[in-house]
């Protein structure tokens, strides 16, 4: 009459000496398609292996042997998933109470109605549902402790990965100038502060200073340094970021949009460790290390005449490539999990579960926005989480993906191409799905109507993909 079967939450356990009652539970349980298992006594039930597994524990007080009471403590001390429920006729508030307090889901006292019973387990079997995949979760995010899934602070483990966790190493050997040139949003600064740690100066200041986001006088000033009234608003002598860095590191951000006259001038410091601060006589001696970033290609902005030969050579001592995050496919699992807990940590909300087909959408965009769009989309996707589970994948707009790059450049095959990649992932979804409507439009991260007018436009219905 009992399925023994596991169902999507587990199976019910019913634990009550008292045949008749037992078997009343479990066949109004039944009827409503839960999976049940019955046991006489709490000692039967707990020896039983699918226990850790069920997905609820229905248990009467009042017991020979080990009572209710005796089997909620035993629970919680091997720390099953299964909320537990108990059950009693006789009235007994105080003995409620501790039941509550030692971590009992619900209390229900007979007679009881059914509808009230049946709640309590839909609550308690999704509660479970959710406390398994949150410890599932846990597990797996442990995973991303430093060290064992990245060094240097960084997330990765690829082959591409590892192959940038050497350079850093051999670049933080010396004092000499690095380029570092990368895609904005692959983590440029984050290996600039790996070089610095790793390095003789970790115990000097890292001082980064984003020179694109600087006009021309502010950023001299803000890189060497001037003297009270040296000009306009100059209220007071204020010290640059060459001499602030001085047995540090300095980050220079950006380095293709300065100007030729900051160019000269930078280049002379690094020429003889001396740095003149505008309005000031007399030098400063400065010891500290340049690391510059540029997602540009420095030997075109030398062709264009954007920047100074004897500039580019001088900063181009030491180079490192931080490669796109389309080009380390299996780091965004590991990326998308270190996000997960970092945004769910921020706003005081529980880690959630990202379903299989999201996590394979994810891994097949191109992520123009590198490293930064996906942390962007999975805080999205964490704010707008519902019942455990990540919200629907929707990656940043607006951006122009490489992949659109490489399609034919003519308007009319540009458009057949992407209706092409569209209908396919939409076919694929389907099959994946079933033809189930919901999940579909749910993992393809678009409203129902939409995914209704894109059916219709290629002739697609549910019922071709139902098995």
């Amino acid at each position: 009459m009992y399925r023994d079967s596991a169902g999507s939450g587990g199976e019910v356990v019913i634990i009550d000496d008292d045949e008749a009652a037992r078997e009343s539970v479990g066949q109004m349980l039944d009827l409503r398609g839960y999976n049940v298992k019955l046991f006489s006594s709490a000692e039967a039930a707990l020896a039983w292996a699918g226990i850790e597994e069920a997905g609820c524990v229905i248990t009467d007080v009042k017991m020979p042997g080990m009572d209710g009471e005796q089997l909620l403590v035993e629970t919680k001390r091997r720390r099953f998933c299964a909320p537990v429920i108990m059950i009693t006729g006789h009235g007994d508030v105080a003995m409620a109470v501790r039941c509550l307090k030692t971590g009992a889901f619900d209390f229900v006292e007979k007679p009881f109605e059914e509808d009230i019973l049946i709640a309590s387990v839909m609550r308690a079997v999704e509660t479970s549902k959710l406390r398994r995949e949150s410890s599932d979760l846990k597990k797996r995010l442990k995973m991303l402790e430093p060290g064992t899934d990245g060094r240097h602070d960084m997330v990765g483990r690829s082959r591409i990965m590892q192959d940038l966790y050497e350079q850093i190493d051999i670049v933080a050997r010396s004092d000499a100038t690095v380029l570092i040139c990368g895609e904005t949003g692959v983590g440029k600064e984050l290996v600039a502060r790996a070089i610095h740690q790793a390095s003789g100066r970790k115990e000097g200041p890292f001082i980064p200073l984003n020179a694109g986001a600087l006009p021309e006088t502010m950023l001299e000033s803000e890189l060497f340094g001037h003297a009270k009234g040296a000009f306009t608003g100059a209220v007071s002598e204020r010290e640059g970021a060459l001499i602030t860095a001085t047995g540090g590191t300095l980050l220079l951000d950006e380095i293709e949009s300065i100007s030729h006259a900051a160019q000269v001038r930078l280049l002379r410091v690094l020429e003889d460790g001396i740095v003149h601060p505008l309005g000031r006589d007399t030098p400063r001696k400065i010891d500290a290390r340049l690391l510059v970033t540029s997602k540009a290609n420095l030997s075109d902005e030398v062709k264009k005449g954007r920047m100074r030969d004897d500039f580019y050579h001088r900063i181009m001592v030491l180079t490192i490539n931080v490669p796109p995050l389309r080009e380390r496919v299996d780091d965004i699992p590991l990326l998308t999990l270190h996000f997960l807990r970092i945004v769910a940590q921020k706003n005081g909300m529980p880690v959630v579960e990202i379903p299989e087909q999201t996590m394979s959408r994810m891994m097949a965009h191109p992520w123009p926005g590198n490293v930064r769009e996906l942390k962007n989309t999975v805080e999205r996707m964490v704010i707008t989480s519902h019942g455990g589970v990540t919200g629907p994948f929707m990656p940043d707009e607006g951006l122009i993906s490489p992949l659109l790059l490489s399609l034919p450049s003519t308007q009319g095959r540009l458009r057949d191409e992407m209706e092409k990649t569209e209908r396919e992932v939409i076919d694929r979804t389907l099959h994946d799905s079933e033809g189930e409507i919901n999940a579909t439009y749910k993992a393809l991260g678009i409203s129902r109507r939409a995914l209704y007018e894109r059916m219709k436009k290629y002739g697609m219905e549910k019922e071709d993909y139902k098995t």
